[in-house]
């Protein structure tokens, strides 16, 4: 402990390097450090995650902003009222519900005006980041020892994948497609088969649908993919499908591979055109569902965090690559290129 201590307070300084994201353009700059007031800690950045929406944000941003949700790190300042000491590892998440207006009465944590509007400051991609009292509190946890920062990082991204599988209260012998294999679909085949679904993934991508293999099945092919469904349903029909990325145009589609009552799962943005037309026929007379899943509560905060904390969940199968804050460009291009599956920066 003391050497992690000695190392943080070896590295003070009044600025900090980060990535300042506008315009579709993002830049390597020096910011000043950020205090800390009542109950907040200052977080030295050990690792951050770097997440489509990041992406979708860079691209979109009007005003320079620093970016990153996906973080972890060690304390290297602590008001005396934080949870938190000195050297400690953490991670946190970014957003806080309120608990009492009528979204989180009604369990909908994530539509809270308060989660929108709370944030760390600033965003990951940085040397440092001042953690709210309220964070602090709520959406933060101190990680055990022995467990890899990496893996801890990717605590709010599983909870948003948890939450998703939670809402369409996917169990044992479930057979659900997952469309688009990118991190956030791999993450969900694996959390699927943790909760003894039988999970099929679909991607172009060869060595994506490869890798899905180690959940379930995973296909190129959408003929092959659709009967693979009626083949482990005796030929009903998946009970659910994902879409962790896709065109407005397949969702439509998809509605030919669920069984009567199945549920479509709406679980990524889509981008440029969100339209599509949907055939309500169908949804009335087969009673199907359509659900979406935005973000995680602190219920699945917790509970993503305790995955990975006691190992049965596994982020490091999704082999991140690491790379320099000055690397940023590089790992937007890995990413977005597919020829990874996940990026963290590493400040």
């Amino acid at each position: 402990m003391a050497k992690i201590v000695k190392d943080i307070l070896s590295s003070w300084q009044f600025f900090m390097k980060a990535i300042l994201a506008r315009d579709g353009a993002a830049r390597l700059c020096e910011v000043p450090v950020p205090g800390i007031g009542a109950g907040e800690f200052l977080l030295k950045v050990e690792v951050c995650g770097l997440c489509g929406t990041d992406i979708m944000k860079l691209d979109t941003r009007a005003q320079d902003a620093v970016l990153g949700h996906e973080l972890c790190g060690l304390v290297a300042e602590a008001d005396a009222d934080a949870p938190f000491r000195v050297g400690e590892r953490v991670v946190v998440s970014h957003h806080v519900p309120c608990l009492t207006c009528h979204y989180c009465r009604k369990g909908q944590e994530s539509m809270c005006r308060q989660f929108k509007a709370t944030n760390i400051a600033p965003g990951g991609f940085a040397e440092f980041v001042r953690v709210p009292a309220l964070h602090a509190r709520r959406a933060a946890f101190r990680v055990p020892e022995g467990v890899d920062p990496v893996a801890a990082s990717q605590t709010e991204p599983l909870a948003c994948v948890l939450r998703n599988v939670k809402r369409l209260e996917a169990g044992p012998g479930d057979v659900i497609a997952v469309v688009g294999l990118g991190a956030m679909g791999q993450m969900t085949g694996q959390l699927l088969k943790l909760r003894g679904a039988r999970p099929v993934g679909l991607d172009l991508d060869a060595s994506r649908a490869a890798t899905f293999g180690r959940w379930g099945t995973g296909i190129t092919d959408l003929e092959a993919f659709a009967q693979a469904g009626r083949n482990a349903s005796e030929n009903r029909g998946f009970d659910a499908v994902i879409f962790s990325a896709g065109t407005p145009a397949l969702v439509a589609a998809s509605l030919g591979w669920l069984r009567d009552g199945g549920a479509l799962n709406v679980f990524t943005s889509f981008h440029p055109d969100p339209l599509m037309k949907l055939d309500l026929n169908q949804v009335y007379h087969r009673e199907l569902s359509v659900i979406a899943s935005y973000s995680p509560s602190l219920v699945d905060l917790r509970e993503a965090f305790e995955l990975i904390a006691s190992g049965k969940f596994g982020p490091l199968s999704l082999n991140p690559e690491r790379f320099p804050l000055s690397a940023f460009d590089d790992a937007v291009h890995a990413v977005k290129s597919r020829r990874i599956l996940k990026a963290v920066l590493t400040p």
